[in-house]
């Protein structure tokens, strides 16, 4: 009986790993940036994969770079809105999904010598692993 019970935690806990990373979300961003403060805006379409891991944070992974992005911190997850950011001593990144629209922002400025930042808005689509 002690042997089931043990077995019974360890199915059930890789169960709820497992669930964690099921849903994954496609989101195609109309992305405008510039390199430094004193660039001209340019523009570009960005795909993006992000998951949330844990309960605690978002992943975003550039499709073109093949990177993730930094890890945000969940400061907002209910059924209406997902909200995560990163920072640190040279920049501020923020994600948001709204779960009602299905659309997507991320955006990040830097304050370092150089500056520059990007905003981006567009349309997730919920995959399944």
């Amino acid at each position: 009986m002690k042997y089931f019970f043990i077995l019974s935690i360890l199915i059930f806990s890789h169960n709820s790993i497992a669930e964690e990373k099921k849903l994954e979300h496609f989101c195609k961003m109309n992305t405008k940036f510039y390199e430094t403060d004193k660039n001209e805006w340019s523009q570009k379409i960005i795909d993006y994969d992000f998951y949330v891991l844990n309960n605690n944070e978002i992943k975003v992974l550039d499709k073109e770079t093949k990177k993730y992005l930094y890890s945000f911190k969940i400061i907002l997850n209910n059924n209406r809105v997902l909200v995560g950011y990163f920072s640190d001593h040279k920049m501020i990144n923020i994600f948001t999904f709204n779960k009602i629209t299905k659309f997507a922002k991320y955006s990040n400025t830097y304050f370092d010598e150089q500056g520059g930042g990007q905003i981006g808005v567009g349309k997730c689509f919920t995959k399944t692993i």
